[in-house]
């Protein structure tokens, strides 16, 4: 594996004080298999488009450590993973069956349009249902009552690449605005854009594109025909067109900074992009410094033979802190009372970050993030952020 990204400084999952108090034998029993283990269901992307931003393996390395350690209230962890193919119309399928399997807290996929359908079919069962890679603050919006985030939301990635490139002198923006990716592709520019206005910055224009293609010169010739050359230009990109755009940017004589967020966060990125990543800035989950607690997952998980790709990995590691540590906090491994106690979870050490929050915050935890910067053809951080100001999702 070559270069991947996150930070954190301990995976420590204590059980929190929250009201429960001790739950009863038959409470603890419940969701409890008659081989002792928690189920715990997975409808993952482990194929198709969104397989990079999805970590079936990740969440396997953090359950195999976990039952090393004795699992969660001395029970083993049964983790089942069903692929939903990045198809938002078998999410529910998967939803289902894992349902029918008994699991007390389902994973999902990271776009709100395949991880919606599994927390609607989870719901009247007081299911927690968690996006493992997903950030569009639309899902737990949808999904008020189980419905989480295990990354931060779009909204505040995007808030805090829009206070990163004002502090370093942009004042005007093109948006590039795509409908291929979820809301991650329509509404993380427009997040960016609150902002960056509110900060004092210019919007120049949106651009809209499809996600995928090999070709981006009607967007590129599009941008070199304004009157005004915007200082930045900000999209909800992801491989490939995270490193094509700014490939062909450069390529077109336009040596202008393209911001993103963590779909930037692929080491594929670099080559697809070549020399012109030094282009790139973006918002991501954290970066693996040494000593840093997602440093010390990643190579773990890679001594037990695991690949670690980007930081999705780290973010599958950390979705089953933020499981143990409700399991343990409801004292029971009653879906409701997981649910409940997920709530009040508060200043949590993760993977990928020093504190998660989810008290207060709707489903969205609250965490600092990591601005990243290509320097010398690598992932450098430059900057940790935690923007002063969050656009209402």
């Amino acid at each position: 594996m070559g270069t991947y990204l996150g930070i954190g400084n301990g995976i420590k999952a204590t059980a929190l004080a929250v009201s429960f108090g001790v739950a009863s034998l038959a409470a603890i029993d419940m969701g409890v298999h008659a081989d002792d283990t928690i189920v715990i269901g997975y409808g993952a992307a482990v194929t198709g488009e969104l397989a990079p931003y999805d970590s079936p393996d990740g969440v396997r390395c953090q359950v195999e450590r976990m039952n090393e350690e004795g699992g969660i209230l001395g029970h083993k962890i049964e983790l089942v993973i069903r692929d939903m193919k990045s198809d938002s119309s078998l999410s529910g399928t998967v939803a289902q069956e894992l349902l029918d399997l008994d699991a007390v807290v389902l994973l999902g996929p990271p776009t709100d349009d395949t991880i919606i359908p599994m927390a609607m079919l989870a719901q009247p069962r007081n299911v927690a249902t968690l996006s493992v890679g997903g950030t569009q603050p639309a899902f737990p919006v949808a999904a008020p009552d189980n419905g989480y985030l295990v990354p931060y939301g779009d909204n505040a990635s995007a808030a805090a690449a829009a206070e990163f490139a004002y502090e370093n002198g942009a004042r005007s923006v093109v948006l590039l605005i795509s409908h291929d990716v979820g809301s991650y592709s329509l509404l993380t520019p427009e997040y960016f854009a609150q902002a960056f206005e509110r900060l004092g910055g210019k919007v120049l224009g949106r651009i809209n594109y499809n996600s995928g293609l090999a070709d981006y010169t009607p967007q590129i010739t599009e941008i070199k025909a304004m009157d005004e050359q915007p200082d930045i230009i900000f999209g909800g990109m992801i491989v490939p067109e995270a490193g094509v755009f700014p490939r062909q940017l450069a390529a077109a004589g336009l040596d202008i900074p393209v911001y993103g967020t963590d779909g930037h966060d692929d080491p594929g990125v670099l080559e697809i992009a070549g020399d012109a990543a030094s282009l790139i800035r973006f918002t991501t989950h954290g970066f693996p410094a040494e000593g840093s607690a997602l440093k010390s997952f990643y190579d773990d998980c890679e001594a037990r033979g695991y690949t670690v790709q980007n930081i999705f990995f780290g973010l599958g590691g950390e979705a089953m802190v933020v499981v143990k540590a409700a399991i343990e906090a409801a004292g029971s491994v009653d879906p409701a009372a997981i649910n409940a106690a997920m709530k009040e979870i508060e200043n949590l050490q993760g993977v990928t970050t020093d504190s998660i929050t989810y008290s207060g915050q709707g489903g969205i935890p609250l965490k600092n993030m990591t601005m990243i910067e290509i320097v010398d053809g690598a992932f450098t951080p430059a900057k940790q952020v935690l923007p002063g100001f969050v656009p209402s999702p």
